[in-house]
């Protein structure tokens, strides 16, 4: 039972991280639409079958015997600027949308730092025919996502829906696939998370990435995300800290979910009719590939000098310290604030060492006592407070994980003596993560196609995703760091450069990673609106009124 939402009304992806609930692939389309009419019969097809945020009466807490069950393919769509006037929607309504999702994110390069090898010119052949050839413009995307089979292969339903999909746009009169991938199919976007085979021969997904570190950790948790009885442990390290060390509670759901209140205690702006609106959200997707071969060089290289200067003990110590340093995180995912030196980090981890086991185990298959441990676990991964830290001896200012998400560490009294900082400043900067590597097995060089398509949700695209983007990840301002950029996802200018602090409180000199190269690059990217169930009716219809 929820308190709010209308969870019927709104779709899947944008309550759920599918990944996390059993969905390890997903297979992502982009259409064209010819004639507003024919788009109008594709969405009213498709729309039957989108994923809703309903929960599944065999996974989640608080449902009955009329929720719905967990399907073995999930189905989602959304809309560019250019698919909502390729449908015809009213001049009045297309008017009133954000600058930033008119504009769509080739045009906004200078903000995001899609620059040099990230330029749109150099992207992906379907985003630049989009940009450049009108019958080519990406108007419409679809995702499916998909169970895993035993042997690591996604569900048959995943081949049978692209099946329908194309289908469906060949018998609309005028919706076509567009093809242009870079990577084994040119027609779809294939992403999934990177697979470890078990003793018994089952594989099963991980958390890792290509560059050798665990993603997906603490996601934000808003109001009424999840059932009340488990909001109290997922909400931890994922909603917003309150001042006065009164613990952890939801971010408003209006930060997420349009038509609700915000952090602000407000409605944003929106156009008419209010229903198009309501129960959507702002979707950033971009490709983004991953120098694997020039992250594990440089890190080898920097790990040979901390070594030398007595840094580290042994080169696998130095390796995993250079690592942490730059994410913020050890590679199990243990935060360094948690366990700030390697023999700290083995410690924990022994400590810990049943947990990988439990993982591995089916929902359920764990006891009572194991989902106990477990949650224990993911508590010590995710309630993260910088307070403890002010100079960034244990977690670098620069790392990672704390430039994206400050978490207390812009609250006015951050550092103040017997202050306890709350998020404040930081609650109307979250995003929601989703997406999954792309790429296939672990890669060791620049050149072959790997990555991680990155997904990110919000209420607005500039105040938050392209604040974070922009002040966060390739400004070092708002964190005192002058000119230096995102260790991991900045962009790194001549000269770039990464500063491991020194403990204060001793005579050691900071270490400084210099020269660092360009470890990622954007292939691909574009702004959508995800619709409600009723917005998608409206829009199939031909009913969108803003009168």
């Amino acid at each position: 039972m929820t308190r709010g939402l209308d969870l019927a009304d709104i779709q899947g992806n944008i309550v759920r991280p599918y990944g996390r609930f059993g969905f390890p692939f997903a297979r992502h389309f982009f259409f064209h639409i010819g004639t507003p009419a024919a788009g109008r019969k594709f969405v009213e097809q498709i729309r039957h079958r989108v994923t809703t945020a309903e929960r599944w009466r065999d996974t989640d807490s608080g449902t009955t015997e009329d929720s719905p069950p967990r399907p073995k393919v999930t189905i989602n769509i959304g809309f560019c600027h250019q698919g909502l006037i390729a449908l015809a929607l009213p001049t009045e309504t297309l008017s009133g949308l954000p600058e930033e999702f008119v504009d769509g994110m080739e045009k906004r390069w200078s903000i995001l730092g899609d620059i040099g090898d990230s330029a749109p010119g150099k992207w992906d052949p379907i985003w630049c025919d989009s940009h450049s050839t009108p019958e080519k413009r990406i108007h419409i995307w679809v995702s499916l996502n998909a169970q895993i089979e035993a042997n690591g292969q996604p569900v048959a339903e995943l081949a049978a829906l692209t099946q329908w999909l194309y289908d469906i746009a060949g018998n609309s009169g005028g919706v076509i696939p567009l093809s242009g991938h870079r990577g084994p199919s040119g027609d779809f976007q294939d992403s999934a998370a990177l697979m470890q085979t078990l003793p018994d021969g089952r594989c099963v997904p991980t958390s890792q990435i290509f560059f050798g570190f665990t993603d997906g950790i603490a996601d934000p948790v808003f109001a009424d995300q999840y059932d009340p009885k488990d909001e109290p442990d997922e909400v931890v390290g994922g909603g917003k800290l309150e001042s006065g060390d009164e613990g952890w509670s939801p971010l408003a759901t209006g930060e997420f979910i349009l038509g609700h209140a915000n952090e602000a205690q407000e409605l944003p702006p929106t156009p008419q009719p209010w229903s198009l609106m309501r129960n959507g959200t702002f979707m950033v997707y971009r490709k983004v590939h991953q120098n694997v071969a020039s992250f594990s060089e440089y890190v080898l290289s920097q790990a040979s000098l901390l070594k030398q200067v007595g840094g580290a003990a042994s080169r696998e110590e130095a390796e995993d310290t250079i690592r942490a340093k730059m994410v913020g995180r050890w590679p199990n995912g243990i935060p360094l604030i948690a366990a700030p030196t390697w023999t700290d980090a083995q410690a924990l981890g022994a400590q810990w060492k049943d947990i990988p086991a439990i993982q591995l185990k089916r929902t359920g298959e764990r006891t009572d006592a194991a989902k106990a441990r477990l949650a224990d676990y993911e508590k010590l991964v995710t309630d993260i407070r910088y307070r403890d830290d002010v100079s960034g001896a244990k977690c670098p200012v620069s790392a990672h994980i704390r430039r994206a998400n400050p978490r207390d560490a812009l609250d006015p009294f951050f550092g103040v003596s017997g202050k306890s900082p709350g998020s404040a400043l930081t609650n109307r900067r979250r995003i929601m993560r989703r997406g999954l590597p792309y790429g296939g097995s672990s890669p060791c060089d620049n050149t072959s196609e790997h990555g991680v398509i990155f997904m990110a949700l919000c209420a607005s695209l500039f105040r938050q995703f392209e604040f974070i983007q922009q002040q966060w990840i390739q400004y070092g301002s708002s964190f005192n760091l002058g000119n230096d950029t995102d260790p991991v996802i900045g962009l790194h200018r001549e000269g770039a450069k990464f500063v491991v602090p020194a403990d204060p409180d001793k005579a050691d000199a900071p270490f400084i990673c210099a020269n660092m190269p360009q470890f990622v690059e954007t292939r691909g990217g574009e702004y959508f609106f995800i619709p409600s169930l009723t917005a998608l009716r409206e829009i199939a219809q031909g009913s969108v009124d803003p009168t």
